[in-house]
């Protein structure tokens, strides 16, 4: 590192000549402060999540009312998690948006560091203990396979082996949860969907792919003729809620899917548009599906994620002006999307 030579200590006064330092150890130490420097940049990861324990906190059947003891436990339970993927996800953004090369190269070899970290240390992998241990996998999966599209270009064909095998052995797992048809296939579902498919996109792996075509298939076959989904509605005061974080998933895996070169939005008559079109109806007039649903909604309503700005960009002249105008505001991406929609759409290139 003959960067390090540049930085030495400045040369004492003549009559402490005896106490130079041999240059060797100016060098030495020199080095030593950067790596300091670059550790304290880019921390250890939180140990690799193996196994993985979490309950659920809703206290009805539906899943409509949320107790706050229980759902305080839950983000208690999952903080590492959250920590590990939000973490991988800003370094990815950064990794695209940083004006330096080398602060893009270290940010992606940062994240790239713990992606490899955690797949040596078969994260998510072990046992899953209750339903939202499940949930939670599949989640993360899909944030950290479309976070690892933005860091690819960075990734040693080593890093890259590593990296993929366990993102493919994550989604097959996660899979196979749904083997019990007693499991719902609902909104789950289609995050499944997108988390395999962005395993796909990623790493190559053809089942993958071919199985989120699938899901993103019995999707579109749930949507309603006006644009609802029935089990979704089932959520009671929440049904609006779950259309936004259905369409959520599903317009990703659709923009996906275009940069592929195939147009997955058109399937069974153009479900998914139904869907996000009805769903967007909602979130400018929550009144909408206080009828739909036969309750009263939760105000405000909650928008979710990154896919409104996508649906937009791709079908500016779908939404009705009264209906834009009155959309809440939303976040640009979330870390189960891997970070910032902006910044992936921008690296795939989705065709228009």
């Amino acid at each position: 590192m003959t960067s390090c030579a540049s930085s030495a200590l400045p040369t004492q006064p003549k009559r402490l000549n005896a106490w130079r330092w041999p240059a060797a150890t100016v060098l030495a130490l020199c080095c030593i402060g950067i790596d300091a420097a670059r550790a304290a940049d880019c921390p250890s990861p939180p140990p690799a999540a193996r196994d993985l324990d979490l309950a659920g906190y809703y206290r009805d059947a539906r899943g409509s009312v949320i107790d706050p003891a229980r759902k305080r436990a839950y983000e208690t339970a999952r903080k590492d998690l959250t920590r590990f993927v939000g973490d991988v996800a800003k370094r990815a953004d950064r990794s695209q948006t940083k004006s330096k090369p080398d602060a893009r190269a270290s940010e992606a070899q940062c994240a790239l560091s713990w992606l490899e970290a955690w797949a040596r240390g078969g994260a998510y992998l072990g046992r899953m203990t209750g339903k939202q241990a499940d949930y939670q996998r599949k989640w993360d999966l899909a944030g950290l396979a479309l976070a690892y599209i933005k860091l690819r270009p960075h990734a040693s064909p080593g890093q890259h082996r590593v990296i993929a095998a366990w993102l493919v052995a994550i989604g097959r797992d996660a899979r196979a949860f749904f083997d019990n048809r007693g499991r719902k296939r609902n909104n789950h579902w289609y995050w499944l969907g997108l988390a395999l498919g962005a395993t796909g996109y990623v790493t190559g792996d053809k089942p993958s792919w071919t199985e989120a075509r699938r899901i993103f298939d019995d999707a579109a076959r749930d949507v309603a003729a006006d644009g609802t989904l029935p089990m979704e509605l089932a959520r009671g005061s929440r049904a609006l809620d779950y259309h936004a974080f259905s369409a959520m998933p599903l317009v990703v895996l659709a923009e996906l899917a275009r940069a592929r070169g195939e147009n997955w939005y058109v399937l069974r008559q153009g479900a998914v548009l139904r869907l996000a079109d009805r769903t967007l109806s909602g979130l400018a007039r929550p009144e909408v599906f206080d009828q739909l649903a036969g309750i009263r909604q939760h105000r405000p309503p909650n928008p979710r994620a990154g896919w409104i700005e996508l649906y937009q960009s791709r079908f500016p002249d779908r939404t009705p002006a009264a209906v834009a105008e009155d959309l809440p505001d939303t976040k640009h991406g979330h870390r189960w999307l891997g970070g910032d929609v902006r910044v992936l759409a921008k690296v795939i290139g989705a065709r228009p």
